[in-house]
């Protein structure tokens, strides 16, 4: 007895589930380590505290936030669909300025209050459906890229007459965590690559 053979659309089939099997899993592996690492991050001193409520309020954001410091040298970032938590790492904490700091927490507020980390699952969801399709990937790609470049014009506003600093933050925090690349899909960082930094400095600095 000859065995049933698959014909191309089943098998195509089975090559379309196994990439979502991979990719999803793939998200709920990186999701477990966001977890873990906001676990096991400490909660911030009250002058970190003071400064998040400040922004809190100057962003108009009703929705509470906290923040927390994390051992890992990675980027800034906020994750949490429904208790958004900003994530900073306590090596750049220590290095930054107090107005540095100020555009970063703002950076990660913006995130928040436009509902990026709710995005960002969306589009990681509906790339995982499209795996095979490159053209979700690019898309993918532009809409993180222009997400951040508004975040950046937000912040922009928000800093005023000191906005002029917002630039030397970014390579700041490049310094210190571009040579760890942000491994997770449930993080929005204020980094996302060398190439789109590299593009949103020049783009600010012709901006001043």
């Amino acid at each position: 007895i000859r065995a049933p053979s698959l014909d191309r659309h089943a098998a195509a089939m089975l090559v379309w589930m196994a990439g979502c099997v991979f990719f999803l899993g793939l998200l709920l592996h990186r999701s477990g380590i966001v977890r873990r690492r906001v676990e096991q991050a400490q909660e911030a001193a009250d002058e970190l505290l003071h400064l998040l409520a400040a922004c809190r309020r100057q962003m108009r954001l009703r929705a509470p936030v906290r923040l927390k410091l994390s051992d890992s040298s990675l980027s800034p970032a906020v994750c949490g669909l429904w208790r958004p938590v900003i994530l900073l790492p306590r090596s750049l904490v220590d290095k930054l300025s107090a107005l540095q700091l100020r555009a970063v927490v703002l950076h990660e507020m913006a995130h928040v209050q436009r509902g990026d980390v709710w995005v960002n699952y969306a589009q990681t969801l509906l790339q995982i459906v499209y795996w095979w399709h490159p053209l979700v990937w690019l898309a993918n790609a532009y809409i993180r890229r222009v997400r951040e470049e508004a975040v950046d014009e937000r912040v922009m506003v928000a800093l005023g007459r000191e906005s002029d600093t917002y630039p030397s933050t970014l390579i700041e925090v490049a310094k210190h965590a571009l040579a760890r690349p942000l491994l997770s899909l449930g993080l929005v960082g204020i980094l996302e690559s060398k190439s789109s930094l590299k593009r949103r400095i020049h783009r600010l600095l012709q901006r001043q």
